[in-house]
């Protein structure tokens, strides 16, 4: 009997480190799968439409990183397109320091490019996490920017004629 007492105190610590060792293991688990975009450091802040608005009303960048197709059928109003691919190239001329909020569809290629962004330097991030699908801060702005700029041609009150050939 003492022998058996014997070595259930032998096996009690052994028994005490497994359990530490694996909360331990939950508590890093949990971390990385709740850390916000960017790896959870500094400068990147996963939001919501309230948070995305606060920071736009403050005067944050707002760039929509879709394709230019899914830009046109609907984006945030004052957004502009930049898609994911070309993130790292036209962001070479931003300002590191502005405040800015990035978002896309559902919040996988926005996490990619805050990443890029935040690796090239940027500190003031508002990532809208779950897209602009999760977006509640009313109508979206259809169409492209691009497209509003409006051509005038001047013709001194006389018909124009304007003809189009294209061999197909």
């Amino acid at each position: 009997m003492a022998q058996k007492q014997a070595e259930k105190k032998k096996s009690s610590p052994t028994t005490v480190i497994l359990i530490v060792v694996g909360v331990i293991a939950a508590v890093i688990v949990g971390w990385n799968l709740m850390k916000p975009a960017g790896g959870g450091t500094a400068g990147v802040r996963n939001v919501d439409t309230a948070g995305a608005q606060q920071a736009i009303a403050a005067g944050a960048r707002i760039i929509d990183v879709r394709t230019a197709g899914e830009y046109e059928m609907g984006h945030i109003p004052g957004a502009e397109n930049v898609p994911v691919d070309q993130i790292a190239t036209a962001a070479e001329a931003w300002d590191r320091n502005a405040d800015y909020v990035v978002y896309c569809a559902v919040g996988s290629r926005s996490t990619g490019a805050v990443q890029t962004m935040q690796s090239m330097g940027f500190k003031n991030i508002a990532h809208l996490n779950a897209g602009i699908q999760s977006w509640t801060g009313g109508d979206l702005q259809t169409g492209s920017e691009q497209g509003k700029a409006e051509t005038k041609i001047e013709t001194a009150g006389k018909p124009v004629l304007v003809e189009f050939y294209t061999d197909t």
